[in-house]
């Protein structure tokens, strides 16, 4: 090898150093922001589901853990097989819409919670599934008339529409804050 050789090689890897080094001021966060607790019971689960991919229990707790830490594509991803292995199970696709919506996708999120709300209406849950009572259906009927009054709205380059849509179907089931009182000042006492 010659001198003009080693001296590129070595001024090649020093480049590669220093771009590839992290800046001191780079600040590195946790990719699932969780408490401690938690990502030790998210862990958990993801070893249970490796050997278990499609185990609908681990799957949706884990899912829901990924959804509180602001990750809808892992949730997506961590129901997507027990959704194949169990396609009539609501809760699956109750969490699929929930997630969709988090990703600002209103289309599959509205179709996830109407069929989430079909399975629930239907009553024919697969066995193991616990039953989908009445506080299960208005939930996921008030979550499919949310989603369906989006369905059709770029959420992401108009969240404003989205959102007055939004109010404009809750606004019956919302229930605006009760006025602070006003602070009144009381005279000072007498003295005798």
């Amino acid at each position: 090898m010659r001198v003009t050789q080693i001296l590129d090689l070595i001024v090649l890897l020093l480049l590669a150093t220093v771009i590839l080094m992290p800046r001191p001021d780079a600040t590195v966060k946790p990719a699932l922001a969780l408490g401690p607790e938690l990502q030790e019971r998210a862990a958990e689960l993801q070893s249970v589901l490796v050997g278990k991919p499609a185990a609908v229990e681990p799957a949706l707790e884990l899912a829901n853990l990924y959804l509180d830490g602001h990750r809808p594509d892992w949730a997506l991803a961590t129901i997507g097989p027990a959704l194949h292995e169990r396609p009539d199970d609501y809760r699956l696709h109750h969490v699929r819409a929930i997630a969709y919506a988090d990703r600002f996708d209103p289309d599959p999120a509205f179709e996830a919670a109407k069929r989430a709300s079909e399975l629930c209406e239907a009553g024919t849950a697969p066995a193991g599934t616990p039953p989908c009572g009445p506080a299960v259906q208005a939930r996921l009927a008030l979550l499919k008339s949310a989603l369906g009054s989006v369905a059709g709205v770029d959420m992401k380059n108009q969240p404003y529409l989205a959102k007055d849509r939004i109010f404009h179907e809750l606004h019956p089931a919302f229930v605006p804050k009760p006025p602070k009182p006003k602070a009144t000042t009381a005279a000072p006492p007498e003295k005798p």
